[in-house]
């Protein structure tokens, strides 16, 4: 015969209420070292304990009943003055709340039997009088101790909860997901019946029978009161769906105080926006993605005491997780107050780790996005918070795989921010519908930076292919019609700009036509299509033909791999040095002479990328009046500028005293023979090609002219 414990339905129910005494319990003891009345305070944890413990008892489980009954002695001793307030039995009075959470059955992280003998014996050792107490850690089935989760039993079984009356009915999440899909599918028929409504009313209404037109018009009314109908039906489930954010939070500044305690450093953690709500299923899967961010503001962003006191800094360091809603999705940020990244140690630990070449001067978004690399960490020893390599890498596949975004500011200085974007939900996105020829597809929005008109934006080519230049960035562009195999002429009108990296990297996808921005209820292809390639899902349009939705970073990294466009970021491990030739200490300096800011941008990061520092000039008359407070051991120029050109500007260089000898590279669209005899009589030592543009190409010129 099954027991309580089978019931998934009642645990679910029961898991609701430990979850929310759990979390007034931790907040409560989070308050209790400094509150000056801590009597009151107690009474009311102890409140928590008790109901705890008296549910748990009548399910028969035996160890929550242990744990809380300890608990509650605890506290009747903390509130009795039987025993004063002190740090450590606060922190093992959380590590309690946390060992009560995991041991419940379904657990996903559940509690090791020795852990839990432990845990109990350091509660006897405190009601015995042992002062101070030695807390336990409760390790994760791997062995690696951890400050707990957010909610008892993982996400399979998160209960939602609907309000009436005063009241709080506790379901399953599965029911309230299932209702959602089963909404999803009356909807699409509710369409289908709309336009077989239409077309009858459309044939009806050419009828001399007035009947029959009235009755064309009682379908059409009755039909548009169904979709409104239905429409509050899918958004009152989509209600019961949702979860505050402070679900996930509740436990952060347990986690704060542990690792600041490992580590040695004193942090305060401020919390704003608990109240913003999620889809469960979103907030579940990404609950252990923000709790790597907040270890790693801890351990790597925030000082010691003594290293913010020699910076002439008061008081602990603080880290922030903020959450508010942005239209259709929800952003989290994760920000402390320390010193920034500390750029070289990055690039010191990409070249240990092979990301990059030895000498790399790469810098600032480009070198943060390698933070996201697998295996990635900047710690050369490993602790119980960090140094393993796992962390941001499984931070960005969480959050991607949810079709959010996750990226990262730093300033020296003034610490460090990441920024998690997620849809508020899974059932409904806010999607960009996009045409190309004669297919329709639709493009989440989380992943849209912004649409330009491609006739009216700047535009350049390299290495054969089109780049859009954005707010001085140059975006290498795609055609997505190409990408997709869409038959037909391109008559391409618009550029869709999408975040594909770590760092905000863009790719502006040029379509026929954006149509608009519509909500959709996406449901994924199914057993028997599976997963297919750069499709995320589909629905089916009010004209009843399907709309897939397009996983637009997969196409990305697929376009950029087959060297379809120019990468936004050119430096990797194979950046065009020979082997056993590294640039060596006191890099050689080159000036790139450019108008056009998008290729300037685009030559200066190459060029860094290989070990070389960069000056620019935007155009010849600047670059002379630069070299002559700025010596350099090569100009790389363009042609065509306004002003002064580059031929000017070879000559000039060519018959200055000091500037003789200096190698000047023309890189040109200009490929007559006439323009590369023009070049070379000037005085040019080399004549390159843009619409030709090779990174390897042009990194092996300058080296062989510069001699490193």
């Amino acid at each position: 015969m099954a027991g309580w414990t089978d019931d998934p339905e009642l645990l679910g129910i029961f898991r609701a209420e430990v979850d929310e005494r759990l979390a007034a319990l931790r907040a409560g003891l989070l308050r209790l070292e400094d509150h000056p009345a801590p009597r009151q305070l107690v009474d009311a944890l102890m409140r928590d304990a008790h109901t705890v413990k008296g549910s748990a008892r009548a399910l028969a489980l035996e160890d929550v009943v242990s744990l809380a009954h300890r608990a509650e002695d605890l506290l009747g001793a903390l509130r009795d003055g039987r025993t004063a307030v002190r740090r450590d039995l606060v922190d093992l009075l959380l590590v309690t709340a946390d060992g009560v959470s995991r041991a419940m059955p379904g657990s996903d992280r559940p509690v090791a039997p020795a852990d839990l003998a432990a845990l109990l014996a350091a509660l006897d050792a405190a009601l015995g009088g042992v002062d101070p107490v030695d807390v336990p850690r409760l390790g994760d089935p791997d062995g690696v101790p951890d400050a707990g989760g957010p909610w008892p039993g993982g996400a399979a079984e998160e209960p939602g909860s609907a309000r009436s009356r005063g009241e709080v009915v506790s379901v399953p999440a599965r029911r309230v997901h299932d209702l959602l899909d089963l909404v999803g599918e009356v909807e699409l028929e509710v369409r289908w019946v709309e336009r077989t409504a239409a077309r009858l009313a459309a044939r009806l209404g050419d009828q001399p029978d007035e009947r029959l037109q009235a009755l064309a018009r009682e379908l059409r009314s009755r039909v548009e009161d169904t979709q409104g109908r239905l429409a509050r039906v899918r958004d009152g489930a989509l209600g019961l769906a949702m979860v505050p954010v402070g679900r996930v939070v509740t436990a952060f500044p347990q986690l704060v105080r542990e690792v600041s305690r490992e580590s040695g450093k004193d942090v305060r953690l401020e919390l704003e926006g608990e109240d913003v709500e999620l889809d469960t299923r979103v907030l579940a899967a990404v609950a252990d993605a923000l709790k790597h961010l907040v270890s790693n503001a801890v351990v790597h962003g925030c000082q010691t005491p003594a290293q913010r006191q020699a910076a002439g800094l008061t008081g602990p360091a603080t880290v922030r997780v903020r959450a508010r809603a942005a239209g259709s999705t929800v952003v989290i940020e994760v920000a402390d107050d320390g010193v920034g990244i500390d750029e070289e140690r990055v690039r010191a630990a990409a070249g240990r780790a092979g990301l990059l070449p030895e000498g790399s001067a790469l810098s600032g978004p480009a070198l943060l996005a390698l933070l996201f690399a697998p295996g990635f960490t900047t710690l050369e020893e490993v602790t119980t918070s960090a140094g393993r390599g796992v962390g941001l890498d499984v931070v960005r596949t969480a959050v991607e795989a949810l079709g959010g975004s996750v990226e990262v500011e730093s300033a020296p200085g003034a610490g460090t921010r990441f920024a998690v974007t997620l849809p508020v939900t899974l059932g409904v996105l806010r999607c960009l519908v996009v045409r190309i020829g004669p297919e329709r597809y639709a493009v989440p929005v989380t992943t849209v930076v912004e649409t330009v008109s491609v006739r009216a934006a700047v535009t350049e080519q390299v290495a054969g292919a089109p780049v859009l230049v954005r707010h001085g960035v140059p975006v290498p562009v795609a055609d997505l019609g190409t990408a997709l195999g869409v038959p037909g002429a391109r008559a391409s009108r618009v550029a869709v700009v999408v975040r594909h990296g770590g760092a905000g990297e863009q790719l502006a996808w040029a379509v026929d036509e954006v149509e608009g921005e519509l909500e959709l209820l996406v449901k994924d292809l199914g057993g028997f299509l599976g997963r297919q390639p750069a499709v995320s899902g589909a629905t089916i349009d009010a004209d009843g033909r399907v709309l897939l939705l397009l996983d637009v970073r997969e196409l990305a990294v697929r376009e950029l791999a087959r060297g379809v466009a120019p990468p936004t970021v050119l430096a990797g491990p194979d950046d065009g040095r020979s082997a056993g030739a590294p640039a060596p200490a006191g890099r050689p300096r080159v000036m790139v002479v450019e108008d056009s800011v998008g290729v300037r941008e685009l030559q200066r990061v190459i060029l860094e990328g290989a070990g070389y520092e960069v000056l620019t000039a935007v155009d010849g008359q600047d670059g002379a009046t630069r070299l002559a407070g700025d010596p350099v051991d090569l100009v790389l120029s363009d042609v065509e500028m306004p002003g002064m050109d580059g031929f000017a500007l070879t000559r000039t260089i060519r018959r200055t005293r000091g500037w003789e000898d200096v190698p000047v590279v023309i890189m040109t669209s200009r490929g007559g023979e006439a323009d590369k005899r023009a070049g070379l009589e000037a005085g040019a030592n080399a004549y390159l090609l843009k619409g030709e543009f090779d990174q390897a190409e042009l990194v092996s010129t300058v080296r062989r002219l510069v001699g490193r």
